[in-house]
């Protein structure tokens, strides 16, 4: 009995590190994206302009997939449900209470139609983009009545220095949906890039 007991243990703890190794590339593979964008763009300033607008786009289309699924659902399929796979996924945390928020954390409202990102910048406040400027709201603000949920996307910078380059941002009125919206913000101050899992 001892011995299946053991062997059941050495499959679930290679199964946990699988999972790790697998997370850490995919961490990996995001930074080196990030970081070859930003090489092209300081080489070849036209070319990075054309991916930075590719990305974005590619981005913007992303997320009215994601807000509007059943769009693009076909009928009597049996594909799985992208939703529930991506509700048990690691990378999607759904929030039980406010409190378990952290500083920096990528926040998500699930609104009517669409997804809106913010950074939480601790004392129940998130800065985002919102009517047409970037500004600080309080949490149920943000909320507006919605489910909320943390995303675990790329952080290249400290706690502290995305929250500065958050802040270095404040009052910024160029928002655009293709080109600089919300999402892009986050990702910008988290990563100093607008890489995202949509693309």
């Amino acid at each position: 009995m001892e011995f299946f007991k053991n062997v059941k243990w050495f499959f679930e703890e290679l199964h946990e590190a699988n999972k790790e190794f697998v997370s850490g590339v995919r961490q990996d593979v995001k930074e080196f994206r990030t970081d070859m964008k930003d090489i092209v763009k300081e080489h070849n300033p036209t070319m990075g302009k054309v991916i930075e607008g590719a990305d974005r786009l590619a981005q913007a289309i992303g997320n009215f997939i994601k807000s509007n699924p059943t769009i693009f659902e076909p009928k009597n399929t049996i594909v799985p449900d992208m939703k529930s796979i991506l509700r048990e996924s690691k990378e999607w945390k759904e929030l039980k209470r406010d409190s378990e928020l952290e500083l920096a954390d990528h926040l998500i409202a699930k609104r009517k139609g669409y997804t809106h990102h913010g950074l939480y910048i601790g004392n129940n406040q998130v800065i985002h983009y919102s009517e047409g400027e970037v500004r600080i709201d309080s949490l149920e603000d943000f909320k507006k009545d919605c489910e909320i949920r943390v995303i675990d996307s790329v952080a290249t910078y400290s706690k502290e220095e995305i929250i500065s380059r958050a802040f270095s941002r404040l009052g910024e009125k160029r928002y655009n949906l293709v080109f600089n919206n919300c999402e892009h913000f986050v990702n910008w101050c988290r990563s100093g890039g607008k890489m995202t899992d949509s693309i």
